[in-house]
Parts: C-alpha cells; sequence; structure tokens
C-alpha cells in the first residue's frame, strides 16, 4: 500500500518515488510486454514523468530504466493514473493486471482508498491521447516534452468533433493497441529507444505516397528532449476492418488441404511429391494436382506475393530522403553481415550444445547433425560476403511473416514495420536486401503446417507431430511457396535492386533463409522448446542440400 498526502500525483515527486519504483518491479515482470523476464533484474528508476491532464483525475506518463545484473538497461513507458472508491473496486476486480499498486491519499478531513493503475484502461485518458494528437498537443515533463503530430489522414478517417469510443485490444505482444469504435488504432511503445521507431519512419512515408496495402498513418506522439534527442511513443493508424492475420488464416487452408488430401482415389499418394528447388519450379507452371488439393490459399498467397514486391518497389522508389535511398551492396556492409551472422551460428550452437540432453531423443539426433555442420553453414554465409552485385540495399519490413499481414476476406495489408523488437533501433533502421523478407516469410510458410499439428499435440508430446503426414506437408510448403515467390518475382526482377543474377539471387536466398532458421533455433529453444524441432529440420534442409544451387 502507498500512502501519499493532498493528491495523488505526489507519488512521482522525487523524494517520495522510491516507493512507487519498489511496486514497478514486481508489476514490470508479470507484463507480457515485458522483454526482460529471462534476465535479472537489478533495479527500476522512474526517469521523467510527463503530466496529461484529462477529464477524470488526471494522469502521467513514465518513462522507466530498468536495470539488470549484467548488460545493458532497457527504457519502459508507462501511463499512470488513479481510481477511488467503487471505481477501484470495479478496476480490481474487472482489470488485476493493469493494477499497479493500491493507494492511499491523506487530505485535512479524510483519507481516499485507491488504486494507481496503467492508464490506457482508462477511457478518458485515451480519449485525450486522441484528442491531443487532433490538436497537436504538447505535454511539458521535468527534461522534455511529448508531443502530438497529426498527419493529414487523421481528418480524412476520424473528421472534426467526432467522439469514439475506446477499447484495449486483448491481443497484447510487446506493445499495447487501443482501437477506436473501428475506426482507428493507437498502438502504444512499451520498451522504447532514443531515436525514431520504424513502424513511424516508414508508415510515414507509405502514407505520403499513399501506399495502398499498408495501414495509414494518422498521426504520432513522440518524446523529445531538450537536446532534440526523440523517442517514439505511440502512432495512430487507420483500424483495418479484416478476418484476422495470414497466419490463422493459412492454418486454416492447410486443415482444408489436409482433409482434401485424404479424400484424394487410393493410389494418387505418390502424386503429392515435392522435390527439388522451388526456385527452379517457380521458374514453370504450378501442377493441377496442386491447384486442386491446395485450392483457393495458391491464389491467396500469390497475391501476397504481389504485395510483398509491391512494397519493397515503393520503399525501393523513394530518392529525395537519406534514411530511404537505395544503397550499393558494399563490401564493408557484406564484412559486418557475415561478422553479424557468424556470431549467430557460434551463439545458437552454443545454447544448442547446452540444451542437448533436454531435447527427445529424435531431436537430439538432428540437432547433432546441426552442430556438425556449423562449418557448412559459415560457409554459406562467406559466400553471401563474397558475392559481388549490383543488387541495392533499401528500407525493408526487416521482420517479415505470415502473422505481419491483415487478411481482410479479398486483399492483405501488411503492418507492423517496427522490425525485431528485440534488436537495438539502429539495426532496424539498416537497410538491407528486401530479399530478408522473402526469405521471412517463407520461413514463416514452412512454418504453418508444423505449427497447425504441433498445436494439436500434448505440451510435451511434440515429437514426430506430423510424421505421416510429412509428404503431404512438404508437397503444401513446396507449391505454396513457388507461388509466393513466381508472384513476387514477376514484379521485384525489374527493381532496381534486384540482384543481375539468378545466381546472386540464389546466394542472396540461401544465405538470409539460413540466417533466419538459426535464429529460430535460438528463440524456440528460449520460448517454445516443444517446437525447436521445425527449424532445426529447417537448417538442415538448407545446409545438407547436395549443392548450394537447391534451395
Amino acid at each position: 500500500m502507498l500512502i501519499v498526502a493532498d493528491r495523488w500525483e505526489r507519488i512521482l515527486e522525487r523524494d517520495i518515488r522510491v516507493s512507487l519504483e519498489t511496486c514497478l518491479f514486481e508489476f514490470l515482470k508479470s507484463r507480457r510486454w515485458f522483454a526482460g523476464k529471462a534476465r535479472a533484474m537489478h533495479s527500476v528508476c522512474i526517469l521523467e514523468f510527463v503530466p496529461i491532464p484529462d477529464r477524470s483525475s488526471g494522469a502521467a506518463l513514465l518513462f522507466i530504466r530498468v536495470d539488470y545484473v549484467g548488460g545493458a538497461s532497457d527504457m519502459y513507458t508507462l501511463p499512470l493514473t488513479a481510481a477511488f472508491g467503487e471505481q477501484a473496486a470495479q478496476i480490481q476486480q474487472d482489470l488485476p493486471g493493469a493494477v499497479v499498486a493500491r493507494l492511499t491519499v491523506c487530505t485535512n478531513d479524510c483519507e481516499q482508498i485507491g488504486v494507481l493503475y496503467d492508464a490506457l484502461w482508462s477511457p478518458d485518458f485515451s480519449r485525450t491521447l486522441l484528442s491531443a494528437i487532433g490538436s497537436g498537443c504538447r505535454f511539458i515533463g521535468e527534461m522534455g516534452a511529448l508531443i502530438a503530430f497529426p498527419t493529414q489522414a487523421y481528418e480524412d478517417l476520424i473528421g472534426g468533433g467526432v467522439s469514439l469510443d475506446p477499447a484495449v485490444l486483448k491481443a497484447e505482444q510487446s506493445n499495447t493497441s487501443v482501437a477506436y469504435d473501428d475506426r482507428v488504432l493507437l498502438k502504444v511503445y512499451r520498451r522504447v529507444e532514443t531515436g525514431i521507431n520504424p513502424d513511424l519512419e516508414i508508415g510515414r512515408m507509405l502514407t505520403a505516397m499513399s501506399f495502398p496495402h499498408s495501414p495509414p498513418l494518422a498521426g504520432s506522439l513522440e518524446y523529445v528532449r531538450a537536446n532534440n534527442e526523440t523517442v517514439t511513443v505511440a502512432i495512430l493508424q487507420g483500424f483495418v476492418q479484416n478476418q484476422g492475420d495470414a497466419w490463422n488464416y493459412t492454418l486454416e487452408a492447410f486443415e482444408q488441404y489436409v482433409a482434401r488430401c485424404r479424400a484424394q482415389p487410393p493410389g494418387s499418394a505418390h502424386e503429392l511429391m515435392f522435390a527439388g528447388s522451388i526456385l527452379e519450379a517457380a521458374q514453370g507452371d504450378i501442377p493441377l494436382i496442386a491447384r486442386e488439393c491446395i485450392g483457393p490459399y495458391l491464389d491467396s498467397v500469390s497475391l501476397l506475393g504481389q504485395r510483398t514486391a509491391e512494397l519493397h518497389v515503393a520503399l525501393a522508389t523513394v530518392h529525395d530522403n537519406p534514411d530511404f535511398m537505395p544503397e550499393p551492396f558494399s563490401l564493408e556492409y557484406r564484412r559486418s553481415r557475415y561478422e553479424s551472422m557468424g556470431r549467430l551460428v557460434s551463439q545458437i550452437c552454443s545454447l544448442l550444445r547446452s540444451r542437448l540432453n533436454d531435447l527427445p531423443s529424435t531431436t537430439q539426433q538432428e540437432a547433432r547433425r546441426v552442430l556438425n555442420n556449423e562449418p557448412r553453414m559459415l560457409d554459406r554465409f562467406r559466400a553471401f560476403s563474397e558475392l559481388e552485385t549490383c543488387a541495392r540495399r533499401t528500407r525493408c519490413h526487416g521482420d517479415y511473416h505470415l502473422g505481419q499481414a491483415l487478411w481482410t476476406g479479398r486483399d492483405f495489408l501488411i503492418s507492423d514495420f517496427e522490425g525485431e523488437p528485440a534488436r537495438p533501433l539502429s539495426e532496424r533502421r539498416m537497410k538491407h536486401s528486401p530479399i530478408m523478407d522473402v526469405a521471412g516469410m517463407l520461413r514463416s510458410l514452412y512454418y504453418a503446417p508444423y505449427g497447425t499439428l504441433l498445436r494439436q499435440q500434448p505440451l510435451g508430446h511434440a515429437e514426430g507431430a506430423g510424421a505421416s503426414l510429412e509428404p503431404w506437408i512438404r508437397f503444401w510448403g513446396g507449391w505454396v511457396s513457388v507461388a509466393f515467390l513466381k508472384s513476387y518475382l514477376k514484379i521485384a526482377e525489374r527493381a532496381s535492386f534486384w540482384p543481375g543474377t539468378q545466381s546472386e539471387f540464389r546466394v542472396l536466398l540461401d544465405a538470409h533463409l539460413l540466417e533466419k532458421a538459426v535464429y529460430e533455433i535460438g528463440y524456440e529453444l528460449n520460448n517454445r522448446p516443444h517446437w525447436v524441432s521445425i527449424p532445426i529440420r529447417g537448417v538442415l534442409e538448407i545446409v545438407e542440400m547436395k549443392t548450394r544451387q537447391a534451395i
């Protein structure tokens, strides 16, 4: 229980806030968006707070530094407000996860009992933020200001004087989003860094060029320090009416495919085979048996390939902004990426060795093959570093997979340009070959059927999931990947960022596929160890090909 005199905001004063920081230590560990759960926390410190008046009890935006036992610190944002009496009781009952601490405010004649809680769950606070963006408001803190910036799309999406009801989306990930009557969506970043977030940067650029296949940017909230250093706090986007993301749409399509396969006449199983290179297969036609069994999803994934290429072409046409202008595939860049890829292989192989005994027997055998192939992985990355090509590096999505595309029922919209949240902001803003995104989506398509089957397995009984369906899985994954790639190449091969020859494209795609699959091994070991067999097999399929050309 926190106790403060006169008004709740006094808990933020420098000589008092230590008690709140103690509460934040435990609160942060319970939040899904907190990325430091696997690290030993040393301390929590409120660096700055920005008062944001609203129609209820007022609020403040906190910037919190989390220090760990060894390693760099992180900075998080937390909008904070208070509630008292019946409202506080209701929040404790309905939103226990939003409560930071219980609170008593003592005045001359009474005591108010209440709670401090995450202000994004306060409708008044969320309406204040929306209105602030439309008006271009400025809120002054101790060391800087929170500044709201609208774009032209704000008026187009909302219009003047419209009151919209906010609702926090339940699918909380690394950020928290608030929807306003299915008109606009406010995405509040939790873990933040100094510098512009690529989600804002790329969203602003795509909106300015009227790119139709991503949500329009309506505005932003940015914290600006006295030395002009900027932190992106939130962006406001147009709300996309959708039927879910492409990941879930793909899982449903795979289940329907399995049902069609089971209905095939006896003796036709030999036709459901896919062998060889998807790149070579993409030069020809998709067979009738694939269209019959996979069904309408082949057209959908072709459309996704087209939209991906259109995004890359749009980002590659910006020539008046140095942060977006295409750059050469320089020797310095290739060496830097090779060193990064090599470090990744070393780190993941070390992690895999330490976890070998925890893996099921079949997965253990496959993991040892991965470890034995460490030199061959480095050879693949060395080919990337030695590639002299006319290809250009551009801004791209950076964390591209099926979960980053929304399915409207007729089309795909590409979203979430934040990049891989675990990487530093400077890395997420780097220019790369757009083939990195292609590799990310192909890996996601590879994952989908295994993900469907593993979700149906009891925890700890995932070994061998899909073994009886393996030929069908390979057939589906192969032709779905071909359909995506054929559609993508039709547009991208004419773009300025494209490498000069198909052999150069093979080297780039091969390296990015392998890098992604190696990264996935580490992710699964740390988050979903019962899924780790998927990327382990993916790595083996890439490195154990007879020739580098067979992707």
